[in-house]
């Protein structure tokens, strides 16, 4: 062992070795995850694109009433389409419901007494 650190390239070597990965891990994220697994579950509905987040209710909230269900699936690895009843994970015929109280919400129907919760989704500007 003594040997080989007595070598003055190997410590650099290994130096750089370790700068190297480091910098990788902190330079960001190498692998944008919506081009290794897709876009999140979204969907457009009156004009506007919605997003999971992961909040699940036995039933939507007083004041949501079924405004239609999903008419086209769309793929997940692609942007988002603008055409109303469009969705990227859900199946056709999904249950969509929505509140004029709450424009910025919206809850999709997964099965019986369960429903997930979406959010009007903001594009970041890539400036």
């Amino acid at each position: 062992m003594k040997k080989l650190l007595k070598n003055p390239l190997l410590p650099l070597l290994l130096a750089a070795c370790i700068c190297v990965i480091f910098g990788v891990f902190m330079s960001g994220d190498p692998f944008p995850a919506k081009e290794i697994y897709g876009y999140k579950p979204l969907v457009y509905i009156n004009d506007r694109v919605y997003g999971e987040i992961g909040i699940v209710a036995k039933s939507p909230p007083e004041g949501f009433s079924l405004a239609g269900t999903v008419k086209e699936k769309v793929s997940s690895l692609d942007p988002m389409v603008e055409r109303n009843f469009a969705a990227n994970m859900l199946d056709v015929g999904t249950e969509i419901f929505t509140s004029e109280d709450h424009p910025d919400e919206i809850y999709i129907k997964l099965e019986e007494s369960k429903y997930s919760k979406y959010i009007h989704h903001v594009e970041e500007d890539s400036d």
